[in-house]
């Protein structure tokens, strides 16, 4: 199979994850989206990684009926594109399986997903920030775990294939 044709195939697959896991919701449109993302930053790559991340939010939004209107899950879309690109970059750029890339990655990925996102949706959401800091948190807590279980059970084969 060729290189792009692997690739391609590993994004659908990552990106029919996100969809399943869009669908388990943890509070609105805070799910299990992100989990495949995340593996797809690591194993695709960043850029792979922010479509993935895009696409899951918007998807779970979507689900969840955008219950905070369109503009602002576009908002956050951007902002998990980014967190996925900088999770993926990390892990791609600092020698992917040292202890130091994936701490550094996991800490960055939860800064941007929950304390930057809550703030820079702040002047449009207002107090109700304060209330999805404990879901988010728990959300990416778990999204975050769940990425880095199932990239150890990866074979190695998939880890560092070069797409």
């Amino acid at each position: 199979m060729k290189s792009s044709t692997r690739k391609i195939t590993i994004t659908a697959i990552l990106l029919a994850l996100c969809v399943v896991g869009a669908n388990i919701s943890i509070f609105g449109s805070i799910a299990f989206d992100s989990f495949p993302a995340f593996i797809g930053a690591i194993v695709l790559g960043p850029v792979a990684g922010a479509f993935l991340g895009f696409f899951g939010h918007m998807t779970s939004a979507l689900f969840a009926g955008f219950p905070n209107t369109l503009p602002i899950h576009l908002i956050i879309a951007c902002l998990m594109g980014v967190c996925m690109y900088c999770y993926g970059w990390i892990r791609k750029n600092w020698r992917a399986n040292t202890i130091l890339s994936v701490v550094c990655s996991v800490i960055v990925a939860y800064l941007i997903n929950v304390p930057l996102d809550l703030l820079l949706l702040y002047p449009f959401l207002g107090k109700t920030v304060f209330i999805l800091f404990v879901p988010l948190t728990l959300a990416t807590v778990c999204n975050l775990f769940l990425s880095e279980f199932v990239y150890v059970a990866l074979p190695q084969k998939i880890k560092h294939y070069q797409f």
